[in-house]
């Protein structure tokens, strides 16, 4: 899974500080001159009150690539967005590769043989969606794909919407994919604008919020929530020095497989690859991009 933030308005905070201050003013927008700390007031502010019209004045573009097609169902739900996704009408899938579908984590941690199975299944699919598209329209051929096919998305929305998905997706109720990516945005909102996206994370842990609105379906959620939360966290801080040392174009690349992927021992590796008589390398990769505006 690669998630990279692309565009955005690298003076946000000022803008919506500005425009919000401009609202109690006989001053307009572009006229006013916010303090930082009147900056950091307005925003807190418009969380925890839930100003949205304030929150919607940032924008934000992502592209989010290598997550399956059970990913972009769920995605594409958020209607407060723009979204264009990659066409299986148009874009022929090569199944010549072993690198084409999407393996779950907890399907890689029941073992070599459910690993095996799934596989062979997802490869014989593969298999006969290139028999069809010899013989009928590609349009047509995509019916026998399965939903873990990699697929690619670019989405656009404001910093409400934005906030709105990471504390919904953030959540341990969430789908592991859904929730990774929310993560993702999470890191990305803390380098890029801190002040709009601290004190954001799932709904046990949110400023807007603080209580569980889950099912609890995975046992202390709460806790790992928090481990996680704190990691990010962490990760900011380190990181958006980094960030503010780039110059427009380049590309702050942090790996988060460590924390939110999963790599199998090598030996797992060897077997599997030599059960298929193929060079499969089933990890699951979690990367971040933030390219500098």
């Amino acid at each position: 899974m690669r998630v990279i933030l692309w565009a955005y308005f690298p003076d946000a905070e000022e803008i919506l500080s500005k425009g919000a201050w401009a609202t109690v003013s006989h001053s307009v927008a572009p006229d006013i001159k916010p303090r930082v700390e009147d900056t950091e007031k307005i925003i807190k502010l418009a969380k925890t009150k839930k100003l949205s019209s304030i929150l919607d004045f940032p924008y934000y573009v992502f592209s989010i690539e290598d997550v399956s097609r059970i990913f972009t169902h769920q995605w594409v739900r958020y209607r407060i967005a723009a979204h264009m996704q990659q066409s299986l009408r148009y874009v022929k899938i090569d199944t010549s590769r072993t690198d084409w579908f999407v393996i779950p984590p907890s399907i890689l941690k029941a073992g070599v043989d459910s690993i095996e199975k799934y596989v062979r299944k997802v490869l014989e699919a593969g298999r006969v969606y290139e028999e069809l598209t010899k013989v009928v329209d590609p349009e047509d051929a995509r019916f026998i794909i399965p939903m873990s096919v990699k697929t690619h998305i670019s989405s656009a929305f404001d910093a409400e919407e934005m906030i709105h998905i990471i504390t919904q997706r953030t959540c341990y109720d969430a789908q592991w994919e859904i929730r990774n990516v929310a993560w993702c945005m999470l890191l990305a909102g803390l380098i890029v604008h801190p002040r709009i996206f601290e004190g954001i994370g799932p709904h046990c842990l949110n400023i807007t919020d603080g209580r569980c609105r889950g099912f609890k379906r995975v046992k202390d959620c709460e806790i790992q929530a928090k481990q996680t939360l704190d990691i990010i966290n962490r990760i900011a801080s380190e990181q958006r020095r980094r960030f503010e040392e780039l110059k427009a174009g380049e590309v702050l690349k942090i790996d988060l497989t460590e924390h939110l992927g999963y790599v199998p021992p090598p030996e797992f590796k060897n077997e599997l690859r030599r059960r298929l008589g193929l060079d499969i390398d089933p990890s699951y990769n979690v990367v971040l991009e933030i390219v500098k505006r």
